[in-house]
This record gives C-alpha cells, sequence and structure tokens, in this order.
C-alpha cells in the first residue's frame, strides 16, 4: 500500500551549520490532480531551488508554502523560489500559472516578509499579480490544501517573544505529521503532536546546555524526546542540527528518553507517513 503522506527532509542544519543546507521540508500525497505537496520552511537563499531539483521536484509546483517565522533560515529562500517558478513561468508560456501560490503565516510573520520583500524591491508580487496569496494562520486555525490535505498551525515559543512563530500539523486520511520549526520546550506543540505518526523536532544541541540553548529559543535533543514521548508520538526525527559533530551524542540523548523510534535527520532524506 503507498503512504498516505510522502516526505522530503531537504534541509537539516541549524543556522550556522555549514555541512548541512537549512530548515526546509517537502510534504507531499496523492497523485496527480488528486495530489497536492507543501513546504513547510524555504531554507536560505537560492538553496531551495537546488535542493527541490536535487529531489526531482519541480520548484514550480511547490504553490503552498508554510513560513514559520522570521528568522533568515527558515524564510531567506522565499523570494528566490518565488522568483525563480514565476520567471521559469513566464518564459515558457508568457503568463503566470492558472493556479495560485498561496504562503501561510502567522500576521507579524507576513508583515515582515513584506517589508523584506520592500527592501529587496523584488518584481515579485508584480511578477505574479493576483497569483499570489498571502494567507494569514493563527493558532489552531485549520486550512483546507490541494489535494484533501488539512494545514493546522500553532503557537510555540521562540525568540523574539510574541512574534508569531508556529509549528504546524499536516494530516490526511487519518495520517498526522508534525513539524516543531524553532522552539523552546512548550506545552501547546505537545498538545499539537497529540498521537500525530511523525513529529519532526528541531534540536539545538544537549541537556547539559540547556540554559543556553533555551536562552536562543531552541530546544535540546532531551526535550525533543521528553515532548515525543509526552505526546505519545509514533516516531521521532532530530532537524535543526546546530553542528555535525553534536549529530551522534544528540541522537544518544533522545533516544534515552523517547522509546520510539529516534532518527537524525538529513539532507534530502525520505520518508513515509
Amino acid at each position: 500500500m503507498g503512504s498516505r503522506m510522502r516526505v522530503c527532509l531537504l534541509g537539516t542544519g541549524g543556522a550556522a551549520n555549514e555541512a548541512r543546507h537549512q530548515a526546509g521540508v517537502l510534504v507531499e500525497w496523492g497523485e496527480g490532480a488528486r495530489g497536492g505537496r507543501i513546504l513547510l520552511d524555504t531554507g536560505a537563499g537560492l538553496d531551495i531551488v537546488r535542493l527541490l531539483i536535487a529531489a526531482k521536484r519541480d520548484p514550480a509546483e511547490v504553490r503552498d508554502i508554510f513560513v514559520s517565522h522570521q528568522h533568515m533560515d527558515h524564510m531567506g529562500g522565499l523570494e528566490p523560489l518565488l522568483l525563480w517558478s514565476i520567471i521559469r513561468a513566464l518564459r515558457s508560456q508568457r503568463h503566470p500559472p492558472s493556479d495560485e501560490t498561496r504562503v501561510y503565516a502567522a500576521r507579524l510573520v507576513l508583515a515582515d516578509i513584506g517589508q523584506l520583500f520592500d527592501a529587496v524591491a523584488t518584481a515579485v508580487p508584480k511578477l505574479f499579480g493576483d497569483k499570489l496569496r498571502w494567507v494569514e494562520v493563527a493558532d489552531g486555525e485549520p486550512t483546507e490544501l490541494r489535494g484533501g490535505a488539512q494545514l493546522t498551525t500553532f503557537l510555540v515559543d521562540h525568540e523574539p517573544p510574541g512574534a508569531g512563530a508556529m509549528g504546524c500539523l499536516v494530516e490526511r486520511d487519518g495520517a498526522r505529521l508534525v513539524y516543531s520549526g524553532d522552539t523552546r520546550p512548550t506545552k501547546r506543540l505537545i498538545e499539537a503532536a497529540r498521537g500525530a505518526e511523525v513529529l519532526i523536532h528541531e534540536s539545538g544541541g544537549l541537556d547539559a546546555q540547556a540554559a543556553e540553548i533555551h536562552a536562543h529559543g531552541h530546544s535540546t535533543a532531551g526535550d525533543a524526546a521528553r515532548i515525543a514521548a509526552e505526546a505519545g508520538v509514533g516516531r521521532l526525527i532530530l532537524t535543526h542540527v546546530p553542528a555535525d559533530h553534536l549529530a551522534e551524542p544528540m541522537l544518544v540523548e533522545a533516544r534515552a528518553g523517547f522509546g520510539g523510534p529516534v532518527e537524525m535527520a538529513s539532507d534530502l532524506a525520505l520518508i513515509e507517513v
């Protein structure tokens, strides 16, 4: 039986991890006109386009995009991805795609994206015209996606406080995938992840450095494991790896705190839900 959702972990490194690409997760479901996909965060720069191509996906077909928060390692690839996609469309058919592209984020995040686009004087909004839609999402609010899936966003605890950082739940036909975004340990994430098949959770290091990691708005590998255990998820995947020499110790720490399967994410890895 085919999976209900297919996931490609495009970029899995923290903001200063030069050995990996930065945050991006592609979730797909169904086939053809009955299928759909959503990109969870866009990494930094044009790398997101290169990663999608490396994964044998057409970046121009990514028309649902969730941005978890304002930091450049999560939303810095949005403008390059949109610009690449619209230029390709205009070159091939001389008009924007008939199907609109939607960007989902909290109100404050959308405002910051708008300011960034203004600052770099991008032509993206003009080139897309009415085929680019900014969709404001809120805590606990479900949104229907193409192909019969649903996106539900929830507030998390990241820096700066109160700036609208969110995680999200993607579900289809009973399959549930949770993406933490960047966050300190928070009860809201446990509530949202309750019973999910897969939790993709950021980790900024080990419990021994918890005070420093929490001060920067992140979780430890031990935190991620405890959240996974309390939420009763089926499988934990650690991502947002700060430095690769920490990957194995983080994996050991998480496995000590969660009895289910624990994996360390890697760029372009594929999983099924």
